[in-house]
């Protein structure tokens, strides 16, 4: 609904109509500007300009260099390694999701996991979640926003940007987040831009864009607006985007929605009205609308969870502090210079100028007449040292700055003589603040989850290049007007809004000559466009004469017309997405494996180098493990099932690299086979040569193998074969299934010999023997 439609909307019966939420917005400013200063502060502390921002100038350009003065300025810079070490450990280097199956799912939540963790975790929307981290905890909060571009591929298709919080238009007053009635973003665009989108003046005012928290910047330049001839620096136009939660929207076919999505442009259009008006963009599983705006609050007011409190006001106190003591000390330490007191006279000038000099090794000489003691000659003025206190104070505004860092010491590079019980119970961080700022992330994590699902399903069924995008945009990508839209489609032949709605609800119906009173009946709506083409009209003339009458029992139907057919419309299904699994299986994702509701978690997948050196000790002493586990697995059969589970639980337990999972060795394992299968095949040797699985002393010559004529069962005489033996003995433990050869085989006196010598070994090496055996009996059986 675009700005000529909005004036005639009614907003009589709205809780939040235009003139309300501009007062929201109104308070909204009001509230940034008492946090301005604080907010500024912030930032020059964390970039290292403290004294700058204090001084009003924060940049230097080639008129206004650095003065003498300002080096007596000291500033030490806490808030930045605060900062940065607390944001390394809330957000590692990958945050794998975990989705499962809830009480309602009917998607597929291998599919959603895939690609949900394929888009969080690109290099730039990793880049974009470190920001908007950052600035939650720097100043009071930041924003998300979430949407879709039909024109994209794959996953590019949707976008996600951040915005700080001095943008986010807040319900600020409730006490409980699902209570909020509105969320929005206020920002400068371009004006050209805007104009284009939607439709506006040419002479629409325009104004400077500006740094919020610059020092340099007062409220008076952020309200100037100007009009006629503006700069490049001018052409911006202040927009709020603004998502009502609570009012409906009631689009002009008369289909009523849930909420609603409004955009004005500020200062500038007439009356205050929206330049748009529609539906929000995104809907869950339950087609319940909902905002694509997501704050991220780490902290908040114990009653209202929207007014953010930053996590760098609890330094800034001792940030203070310690700059200005500082500072203070460096002053002193410039002013202790050297000062003396001498009797006039007692130098001439040559002696004053080499004890200016102060060389090293100089000898001043006096004249005889001053002759005596000479610290009556020359006495330097002593300074005072400064004071305990000052340095008393220094150091406990160090120890409160380290108490009040909630992060651990080995982020900030401090290396402890903590146990590993100590350092795991950190990393748990189930008991401090930064268990709450974690999980505050995860919630956050949550809503970009569940909006990333839902812009991928909108994606898929908004083509982007359908016949009917087309007709509604222009060669640029612009939305055209209903006028432009009407002129488009009847130069292209194609149908109006209501010829489409006209088509959707025709019936069949005679129609008739306004002369001569015939009649046709019009089967479709091309013929009924035909047939009044021509001049027919849907009421019978009354000046032409009736037919002779006919009883209506007597007049058979020409047409039995057939019973209505009734078919299931669903919602058109136009694009996939393809991914790609870590065993290089492509996967095609659809919107019915998306548009569901999940079990969504989040997991740390970054690793220190203590968790490497912990996931090297756990592959070697699981290997023996994992070894038997996969041999039971390739086995089958019941425990073969167990062994396999029991191989992915140690897998996923263990955190162990993609390549040890059982799904990833069977791939491997098969396209190995395939491989063999398509070479030719060798001759298989006679005997077990020496050094083959065993070692030489083990091993038995070529020319004596086990021959079948020693001691081998035919297979011919109603016995069981070869292979149904060997699998009998496979699943035998490996000690009896020895035994069971030794009697198998009672007249080959080197496979005895090895048998008896694999029962000495333990019972991995009697497993590995065994094996070995039955793979010898295969090839020559």
């Amino acid at each position: 609904m675009d700005a000529k439609d909005v004036k005639g909307y009614d907003f009589s019966n709205d809780v939040l109509p235009p003139k309300l939420v501009l007062q929201q917005l109104r308070s909204h400013d009001a509230e940034m500007d008492n946090f301005q200063t604080d907010m500024g502060l912030a930032k020059a502390s964390y970039t290292t300009r403290f004294w700058r921002y204090i001084d009003g100038v924060e940049r230097f350009n080639a008129s206004h260099s650095y003065e003498l003065s300002r080096l007596d300025q000291i500033e030490v810079n806490r808030v930045k390694p605060a900062i940065s070490g607390y944001l390394s450990a809330l957000y590692p280097r990958r945050i794998d999701v975990v989705i499962g199956n809830s009480p309602y799912t009917i998607g597929d939540t291998e599919k959603a996991e895939l690609l949900v963790n394929d888009w969080m975790n690109k290099p730039l929307m990793r880049n974009r979640i470190l920001s908007a981290s950052r600035q939650a905890l720097l100043y009071k909060g930041a924003g998300a926003k979430i949407g879709y571009d039909p024109a994209g591929e794959g996953l590019d298709r949707v976008w996600m940007r951040i915005f700080p919080y001095w943008e986010m238009v807040l319900d600020h007053d409730v006490h409980d987040i699902e209570d909020q009635r509105f969320v929005g973003h206020v920002s400068f665009q371009p004006k050209k831009k805007i104009i284009e989108e939607y439709g506006l003046d040419e002479n629409l005012g325009g104004r400077n864009r500006y740094d919020f928290l610059s020092s340099d910047v007062t409220s008076s330049k952020r309200s100037k607006v100007s009009t006629g001839d503006l700069t490049e620096q001018q052409d911006f136009v202040r927009v709020l985007e603004f998502c009502n939660l609570i009012d409906d929207f009631r689009d002009i076919d008369g289909t009523v929605y849930k909420g609603r999505l409004e955009i004005y442009v500020l200062d500038e259009y007439e009356g205050a009205m929206p330049v748009y008006m529609g539906p929000l963009p995104l809907v869950d599983h339950n087609k319940k609308p909902m905002a694509h705006i997501c704050p991220l609050i780490f902290e908040h007011e114990p009653e209202y969870p929207l007014r953010g409190l930053a996590y760098v006001d609890q330094l800034m106190p001792q940030q203070k502090e310690i700059n200005a003591l500082r500072s203070f000390t460096s002053v002193a330490s410039r002013r202790d210079s050297r000062i003396y007191l001498a009797r006039k006279g007692a130098l001439d000038a040559d002696a004053y100028s080499d004890l200016k000099s102060g060389e090293d090794g100089l000898i001043v000489e006096v004249d005889e007449q001053h002759a005596g003691n000479l610290r009556d000659v020359v006495v330097p003025i002593q300074h005072g040292p400064l004071s305990g206190n000052m340095m008393a104070s220094m150091q406990m505004a160090d120890a409160d700055i380290e108490r009040t860092m909630t992060v651990s010491p080995a982020a900030l590079g401090v290396v402890t003589k903590a146990t590993a019980e100590e350092v795991r119970a950190v990393e748990r961080h189930t008991e401090s603040e930064f268990g709450r700022h974690a999980e505050q992330r995860d919630l956050w994590l949550l809503n970009i989850v569940q909006r990333c699902l839902a812009a991928h399903v909108a994606s898929m069924y908004d083509t982007g290049d359908s016949e009917g995008a087309e007709q509604h945009v222009d060669q640029e990508g612009e939305e055209l007007s209903e006028t432009d839209l009407d002129i488009k489609r009847e130069d292209e032949g194609l149908d109006s809004d209501n010829e489409i709605e006209e088509k959707k609800s025709f019936k069949a119906h005679m129609m008739y000559d306004s002369e001569t009173g015939e009649g046709e009946k019009a089967e479709t709506y091309e013929d009924h466009v035909r047939l009044d083409e021509m001049g027919y009209d849907h009421d019978k003339p009354e000046d032409v004469e009736d037919e002779e009458d006919v009883h209506p029992y007597d007049a058979a139907p020409e047409e039995v017309p057939s019973e209505r057919e009734e078919v299931e419309s669903s919602r058109p299904q136009m694009r996939q997405i393809m991914l790609m699994r870590p065993n290089g299986e492509m996967v095609e994702v659809i919107p019915e494996d998306l548009d569901s509701d999940f079990d969504i978690g989040f997991s740390d997948a970054g690793r220190s180098p203590a968790a490497d050196a912990e996931l090297r000790q756990n592959i070697i002493g699981l290997m023996d493990q994992m070894l038997q586990l996969h041999d039971i697995s390739n086995k089958g059969g019941h425990m073969g099932v167990i062994a396999e589970e029991l191989f992915k639980t140690l897998h996923e337990k263990f955190e162990l690299p993609p390549n040890l999972h059982p799904d990833y060795l069977k791939t491997i394992m098969s396209q190995k086979e395939e491989e063999e299968a398509q070479q030719p095949k060798q001759p298989a040797q006679q005997g077990m040569p020496p050094g083959q699985g065993m070692p030489p002393e083990q091993g038995m010559p070529p020319e004596q193998g086990i021959p079948p004529e020693q001691g081998a069962p035919p297979a011919d005489d109603g016995s069981p074969d070869i292979e149904t033996i060997i699998q009998k003995l496979q699943a035998m433990p490996p000690l009896d299934a020895l035994n069971e050869l030794a009697q198998i085989f009672p007249d080959n006196p080197e496979l005895l010999k090895v048998i008896e010598e694999a029962k000495s070994e333990p019972p991995e090496g009697q497993a590995q023997v065994l094996e070995m055996i039955l793979n010898q009996i295969r090839e020559v059986m």
